[in-house]
């Protein structure tokens, strides 16, 4: 990445709002490990199983075409993601692991979105090589030609 793009990138993340409201968000304890679950506020607590399901997507009354568009070497969204307690938990990192399984994000992911393309939905996984989570600024001419296809294909429905 160029130090022009990278200070871009800085400088998108130093506008991020945090907290309860924002992000990370709230949350509860809980008493299973790690004592903590999600709350009811902020941006990652939208995509807890508490709020979202994923897995339900396959039932909703229309299938729009889903394109995935994601960073080959994305080490938040992965198998195996430092952000997942439970996987930290497995690598010793974080005390008190009681065996909790990881999330394997890219398989329940794909799981989910095979489950919407046995439903009738249209769904295409674009991993763009040479890209982290922040695909859209590490790679933007791949993600943007990637997103401007898949708006026009979205267009001949």
């Amino acid at each position: 990445m160029s130090p022009a793009r990278e200070d871009e990138l800085v400088a998108s993340m130093l506008t991020t709002r945090v907290g309860d409201d924002h992000y990370p968000g709230d949350s509860r304890v809980c008493d299973t490990w790690p004592g903590v679950a999600p709350g009811t506020r902020g941006v990652l607590n939208c995509l807890a199983p508490t709020h979202f399901r994923i897995d339900d997507l396959h039932t909703l009354p229309v299938l729009p075409p889903v394109t995935w568009i994601r960073g080959e070497d994305d080490v938040i969204v992965c198998d195996t993601s430092l952000f997942d307690l439970a996987h930290l938990g497995a690598l010793g990192a974080v005390p008190g692991w009681d065996g909790t399984p990881a999330q394997p994000m890219l398989a329940q992911t794909r799981h989910a979105l095979g489950l919407y393309a046995r439903a009738g939905g249209r769904v295409r996984e674009i991993a763009v090589p040479g890209a982290g989570h922040a695909v859209h600024v590490e790679r933007p001419e791949e993600c943007g030609a990637a997103l401007l296809e898949s708006l026009s294909e979205g267009a001949r429905i």
